[in-house]
């Protein structure tokens, strides 16, 4: 069971090394999508109503693994979306950031409209991290 953030990302990453053993994760952060993103920080952190993926970049592929909470940490779920780099760099649009959070849009298939996707502060650095790498794979194109 994952109490702590680092302990969390050692189980995505696994989780997504078990996906492709040849394609290691780069980097993982969390996302909510919600958007009152006041009322779930109000709430401690966790609006019940929001849903909740961890995003994992490798060199070649953005994953989307549902949240599944156990006990007292969060473990990677079933995964939901998963597209190419280049894929994932399009549907991304301009991203956002605020004191507490910030907020990027992104096109989820089926969607009619991007959806708003808020990356909570604790997951700045890997957010960060993850926009860096997108821009690299954008400025190929």
């Amino acid at each position: 069971m994952a109490v702590g953030k680092a302990a969390t990302i050692k189980q995505v990453e696994q989780t997504v090394r078990e996906m492709d053993p040849t394609d290691p994760p780069l980097t993982v952060f969390g996302v909510f999508l919600d958007n009152n993103p006041w009322l779930s920080c109000l709430l401690g952190g966790g609006n019940l109503d929001a849903d909740t993926y961890f995003v994992t970049a490798t060199a070649r592929s953005v994953h989307f693994h549902q949240v599944r909470a156990k006990g007292l940490g969060q473990r990677p779920g079933d995964l939901v979306h998963s597209f190419d780099r280049d894929g994932a760099a399009r549907r991304m649009g301009e991203v956002r950031r605020q004191l507490l959070w910030s907020s990027f849009p992104f096109a989820l298939p089926g969607q009619d409209a991007p959806t708003r996707m808020n990356v909570r502060l604790g997951w700045r650095k890997e957010f960060a991290r993850f926009t860096a790498d997108l821009d690299t794979a954008a400025a190929r194109r």
